[in-house]
């Protein structure tokens, strides 16, 4: 299958576990379709180039967001090796590995590697019930597979109904071990809680909420960088105040946080209308020609409702 990107996939003999720092604005990037749901790989190398030119720190692929959970493992082998080809480096890749099942997890995990990541993503097991010791057993059982490689726990409780908290972070990093825990990105959580992780867990393991405002609250007591889908259209100003941020510059970061809170309100008023089907529209209005996404259907924008959402992006002060 063309992938848009002729360079051959990196081979397992030239990957090495990355020490290189992850932080900032890491991008759960979106896989674009075609109208009939197969890989629109070609627009999904645009997407690619689009967070690049951005300037964002590093990837976070194949999660909720990347529409991991409804590719064949094939087809996210093929994804992983078309992005790890397209970046070349420049920027960290966490590859998001997780599914089900510890079997399919430690297969993408070994694929993942042996392209040469920075580190692997992994969510805890989901649909069925798991306690705690299944838990663990299975990130145990993905840090063996793949020795030495650096690791990411996703924490999405919404969707997995398996809730990692800072105790139990702990806990994996024990039974990861050699395997550092370099990150976890944590989903739907107040800022409270938050915190837990920031002074719960080493130093070593950077937080990366799944919210972007978080960032802005947290950043001064230890918050790593963000994760954040819903502002994956807007990746210049998730940038911009991660950096001013960093800088200092507190001023140069409430005016970035104050227009991403405009625009998530526009966001927000169609994802309760048209589900991520509005991110189809949002990548279109940046000049990416994507057909289709989510992989699934949708409720169609019509006409109005698209130039409603670009006169509503306008109003909250972005340029398009």
């Amino acid at each position: 299958m063309d992938t848009g990107n002729s360079d051959p996939p990196i081979r397992k003999e030239q990957s090495m576990a990355s020490t290189r720092p992850i932080e900032g604005i890491l991008m759960p990037m979106p896989v674009a379709f075609k109208h009939d749901g197969a890989i629109d790989h070609k627009t999904t190398d645009a997407i690619i180039d689009f967070y690049l030119d951005a300037g964002v720190h590093g990837f976070f692929p194949l999660g909720t967001h990347g529409q991991g959970m409804v590719l064949e493992i094939d087809e996210r082998k093929k994804v992983a090796e078309q992005i790890v080809n397209r970046v070349k480096g420049r920027v960290p890749v966490v590859m998001h590995i997780g599914t089900a099942n510890t079997l399919s997890s430690i297969e993408l995990a070994k694929h993942a590697v042996g392209l040469g990541v920075d580190a692997v993503g992994v969510v805890p097991p989901y649909y069925y019930p798991h306690d705690d010791w299944e838990v663990y057993a299975h990130y145990k059982a993905i840090a063996r597979s793949v020795p030495g490689t650096p690791m990411f726990i996703y924490d999405n409780t919404e969707t997995t109904w398996v809730e990692i908290t800072p105790a139990k972070a702990n806990r994996i990093i024990e039974e990861i071990a050699p395997n550092p825990l370099v990150g976890i990105k944590v989903s739907f959580i107040a800022y409270d809680k938050l915190l837990g992780y920031v002074y719960q867990l080493p130093k070593s393991t950077g937080v990366f909420p799944g919210g972007i405002f978080s960032l802005y609250t947290g950043y001064s007591v230890g918050v790593r960088g963000a994760i954040h889908p819903p502002s994956t259209p807007f990746p210049e100003t998730c940038v911009k105040m991660y950096e001013a941020l960093k800088a200092g510059d507190l001023k140069g970061a409430q005016k970035e946080h104050d227009l991403l809170t405009r625009l998530m309100q526009v966001v927000g008023k169609y994802l309760r209308t048209h589900g991520r089907g509005v991110f189809c529209e949002l990548m279109k209005l940046r000049g990416l020609p994507v057909e289709r996404f989510p992989r699934w259907e949708t409720a169609p924008f019509s006409e109005k409702d698209k130039a409603d959402l670009k006169e509503g992006l306008e109003k909250a002060g972005f340029k398009l």
